[in-house]
């Protein structure tokens, strides 16, 4: 538990004084929180600069804040006095009931120790025993002690009025704290505001009618004597309103009075020396009253009753249980910084997002996840919570945490995110994945930061219903939810309750508010709830079920925009597969728009629209295709945005701008021969403190950029890093911040050593030709209608060569002309030899990915130097393919996969899917499942697409797939792609790739991942798509194959070799035992480790640029 005093200071004209009262306060030492607010009456001697001064000074990390956060305000304006001044500074903060305050003159001090004595008694002692403190008396004079004293004062003389300095001591303001629920108690405003002079005696009075002061001997605060004081011009006119609420005559009565009943006691704290244990003492002075007595009428009492000896009433308990400290919240591993803590529930969007990437474990080098509660932050701040402070101090201390020179990349859920942009300012956010994103977010930056829109997550849909079941739906439309309000955006909620409550296949229900609004606002933001109820008893469960119910039963699911364009409900009919009308003009939805259109019905927030919306639903519902159709695009969006694979997007943007993380400033530091250190690791270097060591954070950061730089440039950076450079002191201080045993520390040093051995045997480099190195690369046009099946013409490979390569557009200005197949050559004759003839010295250079078109178009695929003709001209070029060059040759990860994020991202996240299913239950699911085989390619016929050449390992299979899809005869056998069903090609598809994973995703035993043709290192996508959708891989592969080295033969139906009619019958019969379903699990498991392999990734795309990069180098 966070623990905040709360503490005011009324002040007018305090230049001279006001710096040692704010600096009594600001450094009080302890586990606790402060939240100080100044009322100022309307300075005009300089006060309110100093004020401003201090406001900027202690929000800086220049302070020396010795306790847990300041949170410190200040306000001027005139008032009515210094009582007005106080419940008005009072009023500024939100102060819980059981929370301690007091307030400090601007004049007066603090001591040192005050505010943790204060929290010490607030941790040991429930509000029914101590709401009322006070300490010592102490006076200085021109910044001197004067008089330092224990000060008795017994309840019953405060309840009296007693205390005015003439029939009792006065009772010393400075250093007496208070619960709130007790200042609250006695109306200030009515008793205290109005007041002008004695408004603490007053208070105090009042107080001691509803609980009794219990002093500490310590001094808790200082009053200081000066010239011209209030207090002491005004002494007169201070009785005198004394006398107005109690006359003196009144007060002498009640001295005389005094102790003839019962005794006079006062309440003490002490405190045990050896655990800090308090105690409250009730003692006896009678002694005093007798000698207050003798001083005011010169007699003494007639009689005394008196306790016989102190006595304790009652012990603290010193609390077991501590705040979990911020060490402990606060966490950085695998490139993600988290804030493990005070997440909403159960809308759990941004928890959700952090647990998959920490799951994920791929966050790439160059980019850090941050993970944090925003919405709670967010909500704590518009609301301005009691409690708003503690959470803004644990945010401040979280963005010091943040390594530098990161991307940073996050996830928030809020509504209001926009009106908080200087929170994720503060962090150093670049990118934000926001719920509530609209269309205008999309194509706009907002204070420099991109906003990505991002699903909801499904709190009460988050396993996939039976989409198909639309018989068993009577409902043709459901909404139930909460009625418009004046926080919603648009009457959308109004029309629907309206226009559509009487359609006799509509259901609509309109609530007042939200099955979840106790939970979360009540309980997790307010905090109003009942402390003893549980978090199931806050949840509206009848209205949650009824909700859950619609959606099963409808075919529709109407989904308004609320407070924000998104909804929860939008994400939950997807998985319950009731097909959502969106009502949201502004929304933006994450991904391929082309899917959204099919998947869901889009409706104006109109009357119109809205009125006519039923006919609309009913002629969609009369066509079952077009049904089944929208549904299988829901499934595609559940896939990539369901609970199971929920950030695939961030995932998908974290790649790409892991190739951009280098270069983040043009210059560097030198290093001992003159070189310059690059801009990453100078930032890095640039964190550390003369003579310090780095934060954990700051440690992994760049142990893991240096080893990435490493493996990307070798030997070449083992000097920056010797042992004498500051870069290289600075990673042996980070190791052993770390420890030696920590996995970063241990992958450096293998890192370390795997470069060292490289750069033992490696021969000395061959000086590069002046087109590549001389600092700006070859000028290179993209020609013909196949240029985007080349290397080069892929972002990714893209970044990697950076400014190695110049793309530009017309080929006459080019120093290289690419294609990725050689018919672009005889297709564009005309072009090449203007080409030939006005720039001679151009290259024309083709890099051939498919080995289906090098075998079977591009007059072979061995020879390298080859003629094209050209109108009379026989055009010269080079062609580059998977036989005669090493380009696409892989050590983790095949070519086709590192040429889009897509693939990675898919199948690190979907592949995961599976990590929970034993043997016996995939065993289940292949015995069980509807799909009997399904075959996903076009229909190929004829010996052109079965050429083989054995002596190169390389077989044309489009012929052969053809023939074995043809042949397995299974009932329910799927057979997809041009020539089966339709003529359209796949690619058509909003997502070909998608469409195929919807359709098969756990539904299917035996997905045939045939390539077009056997070459060892040509693999594409199709057979780690069946460990995506749970099934049993076929493949074509001989031994030397390099499939085998990712998916061993245990764990796929291999038919090298066979016939189609042989190979459709293995496919047939096929019995998979326990054996070989523990083989697919491990599979499995280390596919999705390999594509989550970020270092690997960045390897292998150098690999081939670098390759591609000599072989130009060359010509």
């Amino acid at each position: 538990m966070s623990y905040t005093v709360f503490i005011t200071t009324p002040c007018l004209d305090s230049i001279s004084t006001i710096d040692r009262t704010i600096l009594s306060v600001a450094t009080q030492a302890g586990d606790f929180f402060i939240r100080y607010h100044i009322q100022d009456g309307g300075s005009t001697d300089g006060t309110l600069d100093r004020l401003l001064w201090w406001q900027r000074r202690l929000a800086s990390e220049g302070f020396p804040i010795q306790c847990l956060g300041i949170q410190f305000t200040f306000d001027s304006s005139p008032d009515k006095g210094m009582y007005d001044a106080l419940c008005k500074g009072f009023d500024a903060m939100r102060i819980p009931a059981n929370s301690f305050m007091t307030w400090i003159n601007a004049d007066d001090m603090l001591a040192q120790g005050a505010l943790a004595f204060v929290i010490n008694v607030e941790r040991q002692f429930t509000p029914q025993q101590v709401s009322w403190i006070g300490g010592a008396t102490s006076v200085i004079r021109d910044d001197t002690p004067l008089l330092m004293s224990d000060n008795p004062i017994p309840k019953a003389a405060i309840k009296a009025g007693l205390c005015d300095g003439v029939h009792w001591n006065f009772l010393q303001q400075e250093g007496t704290f208070f619960r709130r629920w007790l200042w609250a108690s006695i109306k200030p405003d009515q008793t205290i505001r109005p007041m002008k002079l004695a408004g603490d005696w007053n208070l105090w009075r009042l107080f001691a009618e509803r609980s009794s002061l219990v002093q500490s001997k310590f001094v808790l605060g200082s009053f200081r004597i000066q010239e011209g004081q209030l207090s002491a011009r005004l002494r007169e006119k201070y009785m005198a309103e004394i006398d107005s609420v109690i006359p003196e005559k009144t007060r002498k009565e009640s001295l005389k009075t005094l102790g003839a009943n019962a005794a006079v006691i006062r309440r003490v704290f002490a405190t045990r020396y050896g655990d800090g244990r308090l105690s409250i003492i009730e003692e006896d002075r009678g002694g005093m009253l007798e000698h207050n007595h003798m001083r005011v009428f010169d007699s003494k009492p007639k009689k005394v009753v008196r306790l016989k000896g102190p006595r304790t009433v009652a012990e603290g308990v010193i609390p077991t249980e501590t705040a979990k400290p911020l060490e402990e919240i606060i966490s950085f591993k695998d490139n993600i910084l988290a804030y493990d803590h005070d997440w909403q529930f159960p809308a759990v969007t941004e928890q959700h997002a952090y647990h998959q990437l920490r799951d994920l474990g791929a966050v790439p080098d160059g980019v850090v996840y941050v993970a944090y509660p925003w919405a709670n932050l967010i909500d704590k701040l518009q609301t301005n919570a009691f409690d708003a402070h503690v959470h803004m101090a644990g945010f401040q201390h979280f963005c010091r945490q943040l390594p530098a020179g990161s991307k940073r990349v996050t996830v928030c859920q809020h509504i209001k995110m926009k009106d908080f942009m200087y929170l994720f300012e503060e962090a150093g956010i670049e990118h934000i994945f926001w719920t509530h994103a609209t269309q205008d977010d999309r194509d706009q930056t907002t204070s420099g930061i991109s906003l990505e829109p991002f699903p909801l997550y499904p709190v009460q849909v988050t396993a996939e219903t039976d989409a198909d079941a639309s018989a068993k739906r009577p409902h043709l439309f459901s909404f139930i939810g909460a009625k418009s309000n004046q926080y919603y955006l648009t009457n959308s909620r109004e029309l629907i309750l309206d226009l559509l409550k009487d359609h006799p296949r509509g259901m609509i229900i309109g609530r007042d508010s939200w099955h979840y609004n106790k939970v979360v606002y009540e309980h997790q933001i307010l905090k109003t709830d009942k402390k003893d109820e549980k978090k199931d008893e806050l949840v509206n469960q009848s209205a949650s079920d009824q909700f859950k119910e619609s959606l099963a039963q409808s075919i529709f699911s109407l989904c308004p925009a609320g407070s924000g364009p998104n909804s929860i409900r939008l994400w939950e009919s997807l998985g319950a597969g009731s097909i959502p009308v969106i009502l949201a003009d502004t929304y933006a939805t994450p991904g391929n728009q082309a899917l959204w259109q099919e998947a869901a019905v889009f409706c104006k927030e109109t009357p119109e629209a809205i009125k006519a919306l039923p006919a609309r639903l009913e002629a969609i519902a009369k066509d079952p295709a077009n049904l089944a159709k929208m549904r299988h695009a829901m499934r595609q969006l559940w896939i990539l945005y369901g609970p199971h694979s929920f950030v695939y997007d961030v995932q998908v943007l974290m790649l790409k701008l892991a190739g951009q993380a280098e270069g983040l400033s043009p210059e560097g530091v030198a290093l001992k021969n003159g070189q310059a250190l690059p801009p990453l690791r100078e930032r890095l270097l640039g964190r550390v403190p003369p003579g310090g060591a780095p934060s954990a954070p700051d440690a992994q950061f760049l142990l893991r950029t240096c080893s990435s730089d490493l493996l990307l440039d070798g030997a070449d950076v083992l000097p920056e890093l010797s042992d004498d450079t500051p870069l290289g002191q600075v990673v042996i201080l980070s190791q052993e911040v770390l420890g030696r045993d920590h996995p970063v520390v241990q992958h450096y040093q293998r890192v370390v050593s795997h470069v060292r051995a490289e750069a033992s045997t490696k021969p000395k480099p061959i000086e590069a030709a002046p087109m590549v190195n001389g600092g700006k690369g070859p000028k290179i046009c993209l020609f013909g209608r196949h240029s985007n099946r080349t290397p080069l013409s892929y972002a990714p490979f893209q970044r990697v060569a950076g400014d190695r390569i110049t793309l530009v557009d017309d080929m006459m200005q080019a120093d290289m002309v690419m294609t990725g197949f050689n018919l672009d050559i005889r297709e564009n004759a005309e072009s090449f030899e203007k080409l030939a003839k006005e720039r001679a010295d151009t290259k024309v250079v083709v890099i051939s990915e498919e080995p289906l078109w090098d075998s079977t178009w591009s007059g072979g695929f061995v020879g390298r130097n080859r003629k094209a003709k050209c109108g009379e001209t026989d055009l010269a070029y080079t062609f580059l393919n998977h036989s005669n060059s090493t380009i696409f040759d892989f050590e983790k990860i095949p070519y086709f996969l590192l040429t889009s994020e897509d693939f990675l991202a898919r199948y690190g996240l979907l592949i995961s899917r599976h990590s929970d299913i034993t043997p016996a239950n995939l065993l289940k699911h292949w015995e069980k499942a509807a799909i009997p085989a399904a075959f996903y390619a076009e229909v190929r016929d004829g010996e052109n697409y079965a050429k083989a050449f054995p002596e190169h390992g390389v077989y044309g299979l489009s012929t052969y797939r053809t023939q074995v899809a043809r042949k397995v005869g299974a009932k329910g056998t799927l057979r997809e792609g041009k020539g089966w069903r339709t003529d359209a090609k796949r690619q058509a598809l909003p997502d070909w790739h998608l469409d195929k994973l919807a359709a098969l995703d756990m539904r299917v035993r035996v997905a045939s991942s045939f390539e077009n043709t056997h070459q060892k290192s040509y693999i594409s996508e199709k057979i780690f798509d069946a460990f995506v959708v749970g099934g049993i891989p076929t493949y074509y592969a001989d031994k030397e194959h390099q499939v085998l080295t990712l998916v061993p033969e245990t764990s796929m139906i291999n038919t090298f070799g066979l016939s189609a009619e042989e190979a459709a019958k293995k496919i047939e019969t096929f019995k998979p035992d326990a054996e070989f379903a523990k083989s697919w699990l491990e599979t499995a498991r280390s596919l999705q480790a390999t594509f989550t392999d970020e270092a690997a990734v960045v390897r292998e795309r150098q690999r081939v640029v670098d390759t591609i990069m000599d072989e130009l180098e060359k010509l």
